[in-house]
């Protein structure tokens, strides 16, 4: 065999096979036949030969078909003849693999669902659920979660264009064609006992609060092992035993919930064992598991859960369930915040700034990523924060200026930043920091466009506090009598002598000046 045209061969043998008149009928049989392959080739591999060449009779650039009858070689110690499929493996998967990495937006590409699951196991992962998703891009997709032997669950993506237009083609013949949609497709899939489809269908009902219909079709769809169901039902079960009108109700809803739960962490799920590990913390399935919330949370951790590492990280920083750690904290953090979590970047600099030390240089790259990515306005704050204290990088008092003002036209909507940042700007014991006029202008439009916000004691504190910067003490006297008017109303007297402070300071004519931020 000509090693060097097997991939081109391997891509133009797939190309033919789905440019086929007849595609419709021979994809329903090479599915049929993959159904079965597949049945057999962990254990039963000496039943494979006649399948596996059946299944290259159809599709000879079939990674399916070669995969099996390599394993069928080997066993009968055929060695030359499986090196040979083997090879044709090799050549089908790199074309499976063309310009694509097995994201979302460069999907791997395959003919039917099960030459995906072939290909996972062909890189060391076992197939442990999966889901049919449409992009504009791509109108069948199905997203495969394997489990390698060590490490976190991976999700791979993958195109099934085969099944799309074998689909299309038969729709076209028995039907107007405009009938023929993804979500037709995905619904046809289902009703043939798909677990894929039939776990995409259960997570459509849930977009339509059809609950009891969806919960059939994810029971359905976890019968064979797909942790993608079991997440979603114990989610779903959760939420109804707090919807629950009786106590037997809700047990049962809490019962259902665990079991699902428990499922996903055996199928290697990071994902329930922090959900679970969170529950049993919370008291929601009873003190008798509260002991069994910290060994899950750590198990989730140790396979990279993110959301896993910046609840241990906070359960040590506050010594809650656990020893009171800072060193532990910051390393749960670090990690956290390296695995690109946007909560638990803004969690380590606001830890970092709590510190007041050199802190990790890291922390600023992190944040301008989180800004490019998603123009997230508290980040714009915290990199403004850092730069005002030289936190994680050389204070320069004009970068922070430049990130508070963006987090402020970023986030007009959001009086907490904006507080922030005219607070900041406001009363900064960093005299070049200080900008009265600007943090007056964004505090006054936000205060007299948000009713809310107008009611709080601690925003016309705020508001009362820029007045102040500009000079204006009449108008900065005024609005922190309304603060401490809301402050009494309210019953806040954890405020009160606060405002009394600042308000005997406008009436000195003198402005707030504190360490800010």
């Amino acid at each position: 065999m000509d090693q060097g045209s097997e991939p081109l061969a391997a891509a133009q043998l797939r190309a033919e096979f789905l440019a086929g008149d007849d595609l419709p009928k021979r994809m329903d049989r090479l599915i049929e036949l993959e159904s079965e392959a597949i049945k057999l080739v962990e254990y039963e591999p000496l039943k494979l030969g006649a399948i596996g060449s059946a299944i290259l009779d159809l599709n000879p650039g079939s990674l399916v078909g070669h995969h099996v009858l390599q394993r069928f070689y080997d066993h009968v110690d055929a060695a030359e003849t499986a090196r040979e499929h083997g090879a044709w493996a090799h050549a089908a998967r790199a074309a499976m693999s063309a310009d694509a990495t097995g994201a979302v937006d460069a999907p791997y590409n395959a003919v039917t669902p099960i030459e995906a699951q072939i290909f996972l196991r062909s890189q060391g992962l076992s197939p442990v659920g999966a889901i049919y998703q449409s992009t504009e891009a791509a109108p069948l997709l199905m997203m495969v979660q394997g489990r390698p032997e060590r490490g976190p669950l991976q999700a791979l993506h993958f195109t099934l264009l085969g099944i799309y237009h074998a689909a299309e083609h038969g729709f076209a013949e028995v039907a107007d064609e405009t009938a023929f949609s993804p979500l037709a497709l995905i619904g046809l899939l289902a009703r043939q006992g798909d677990p894929a489809a039939q776990t995409a269908v259960g997570a459509l009902l849930i977009s339509r609060d059809r609950l009891d219909d969806a919960i059939g079709w994810l029971q359905a769809g976890s019968r064979f092992d797909n942790v993608i169901a079991n997440n979603i039902l114990a989610r779903i079960h959760w939420t109804r035993a707090n919807q629950a009108d009786s106590g037997d109700e809700r047990q049962a809803a809490l019962d259902e919930s665990l079991d699902n739960y428990l499922q996903a962490i055996a199928l290697g799920s990071s994902e329930a064992m922090y959900a679970l590990g969170a529950l049993y913390l919370s008291g929601a399935f009873g003190d008798d598991n509260a002991d069994t919330a910290i060994p899950l949370l750590k198990q989730a951790a140790e396979l990279d859960n993110s959301d896993a590492l910046l609840y241990l990280a906070h359960l040590h920083y506050a010594g809650n369930k656990v020893a009171k750690d800072r060193k532990q904290a910051e390393a749960y953090f670090v990690r956290a915040a390296a695995l690109n979590n946007e909560a638990a970047r803004l969690s380590y600099a606001r830890y970092l700034m709590r510190k007041r030390g050199t802190g990790d240089s890291r922390t600023v790259a992190w944040l301008e990523e989180t800004v490019e990515d998603t123009a997230n306005p508290e980040a714009m704050l915290m990199l403004g924060n850092l730069h005002a204290r030289g936190v994680a990088t050389e204070q320069n008092l004009r970068a922070a200026y430049r990130w508070y003002r963006d987090a402020a036209k970023a986030a007009t909507d959001n009086a907490q930043i904006v507080n922030e940042v005219a607070w900041t700007l406001a009363v900064s014991d960093l005299k070049r920091l200080r900008r009265g006029r600007f943090a007056n202008r964004i505090m006054t439009r936000m205060m007299q466009g948000n009713e809310q916000a107008r009611s709080q004691p601690e925003y016309l504190d705020t508001w009362a506090a820029t007045y102040a910067a500009t000079g204006n003490f009449r108008e900065a006297v005024r609005l922190q009598e309304m603060a401490l008017q809301e402050a009494i109303h309210g019953d806040r007297d954890d405020v009160l002598d606060i405002l009394q402070q600042h308000l005997d300071l406008f009436l000195a004519g003198k402005p707030v000046i504190e360490p800010a931020p």
